[in-house]
């Protein structure tokens, strides 16, 4: 598989900025204390620097913070993108992202996004085995605050800090909105190292693999979701499959190249994926010669998002699987993360993907081959919780394959 870079590193973006900061002091140096200057023509770095020196003459207090002030322009500024997955995180929250997008981190294994809508955090999903699943959080919760301290819908990355913030052990209180309930759920932090694909042989020789979510691209790692997936897909080989049932409902997604590898040993000769930025520039994922050819299913539901569906897209678009289940959460887009030099960082939005027919789902998810939902009892639980026998889904599923 064509390698992709989680890390994009711009460190000489931070020397830049700081160059130009420079500059543009000398230049207005002699006009500071004039307010007038301060007009509509002036650069945001301009109006920061006279800002700035108006608080150091003639602010009546003097234990303000510059560095904080300016991390918090610097979140706002990006924070009028008003756009979900594009962020700017000053250092110490820089060091919180990237564990989260780890495979192993001190937390309570909780996948969040913004809801514009409603300004509020959502639950994506809470990863399989976390406290956060065992508290009874669920997809479509709302966090509105932690430890007391309120946040709202543009605050997604301050509110994961408050979450994380804290050692193995130690309790974080969430106040979540449940079906319109409010309540608060104190819940423990661990070391989150999951792993990501479970499997078992059905009657008729078919074999059944959920994969939870496509994590780390550290090859051999006991928590890479393409090693696991090996392992896994080997035994079921080995012991007589014949068919295979993919679910990956409540899948919330993970690292492109992770699930291009799974998709690889899929799917025939030809493209699983390609992404595509706002100048034209494509980047092509594909898969090699050889496929796994058996008859196969897959299932998703509402939960099942972003890599969940470049697997699911790619194989309904080569007819390699009936897809079962509910119309997919729909997030067709890609991020980058920027480290700088000082610490901080910027996770931003860098191209869309499309499935291999040149379809971009984002906003609209993938419609299954066959619409089936779930018991009324079981709507509001995981998947993984419903029992095999009242599962239509996985039923319906298995009499595709029978």
């Amino acid at each position: 598989m064509k390698p992709f870079f989680k890390y994009a590193i711009v460190a000489a973006a931070a020397s830049f900025v700081t160059f130009s900061a420079v500059t543009l002091y000398n230049s207005v140096s002699g006009a500071l204390g004039l307010y007038t200057d301060v007009d509509k023509n002036m650069s945001l770095l301009s109006k920061i620097t006279v800002i700035n020196k108006c608080l150091e003459k003639n602010y009546l207090y003097d234990d303000y913070d510059t560095n904080k002030m300016n991390d918090e322009a610097l979140k706002a500024y990006v924070s009028a993108l008003d756009e979900p997955y594009t962020h700017y995180f000053p250092s110490d929250e820089f060091v919180s992202y990237l564990d989260s997008i780890s495979d192993s981190y001190v937390g309570i294994g909780i996948i969040i996004t913004s809801d514009s809508e409603a300004d509020k955090i959502m639950v994506i999903a809470p990863m399989e085995g976390s406290p956060a699943r065992d508290c009874g959080i669920m997809p479509g919760d709302y966090i509105l605050a932690v430890d007391g301290t309120e946040f709202d819908g543009s605050q997604m990355d301050e509110c994961v800090a408050a979450i994380k913030n804290g050692s193995v052990g130690t309790s974080v209180t969430l106040t979540m909105e449940q079906n319109g309930e409010i309540k608060d759920i104190t819940v423990e932090r661990r070391e989150i190292s999951a792993h990501s694909v479970n499997t078992e042989m059905l009657d008729n020789k078919i074999g059944y693999m959920r994969i939870s979510a496509f994590n780390t691209n550290d090859y051999g790692s006991d928590t890479d979701t393409y090693t696991e997936f090996l392992s896994h897909i080997k035994e079921l080989e080995a012991d007589g499959m014949e068919k295979l049932i993919i679910d990956l409902r409540d899948n919330p997604g993970g690292i492109i190249d992770v699930v291009c590898d799974v998709a690889d040993y899929l799917l025939p000769e030809g493209t699983i994926t390609y992404t595509e930025t706002r100048t034209g520039k494509k980047t092509v994922y594909s898969s090699d010669k050889n496929d796994l050819d058996i008859p196969m299913a897959v299932i998703i539901n509402n939960n099942s998002a972003s890599a969940a569906e470049i697997l699911t897209g790619a194989l309904k678009d080569y007819k390699k699987a009936y897809i079962v289940g509910q119309t997919s959460f729909g997030k067709g887009i890609v991020q980058t993360v920027y480290p700088f030099a000082d610490g901080s960082g910027l996770s931003m939005t860098v191209a869309k993907y499309y499935t291999p027919n040149g379809v971009c789902i984002h906003g609209t998810g993938i419609q299954p081959d066959y619409e089936v939902s779930v018991a009324e009892k079981y709507q509001q639980d995981y998947a993984v919780n419903i029992p095999f026998d009242e599962d239509y889904q996985l039923q319906k599923a298995i009499e595709l394959l029978k």
